[in-house]
């Protein structure tokens, strides 16, 4: 039973690493843009 409280803990951290690391990328990619499209003007 720990077992398997430890791999499901495991999995729940994965997926919100993953979350935090798309919205990170996301956030970077956008804001990049809005930096580009402000320095061409």
């Amino acid at each position: 039973m720990p077992t398997d409280a430890l791999l499901m803990t495991m999995v729940v951290v994965a997926i919100f690493v993953t979350f935090a690391a798309a919205l990170a990328w996301a956030d970077r990619q956008t804001s990049a843009g809005r930096v580009d499209l402000d320095s061409r003007r």
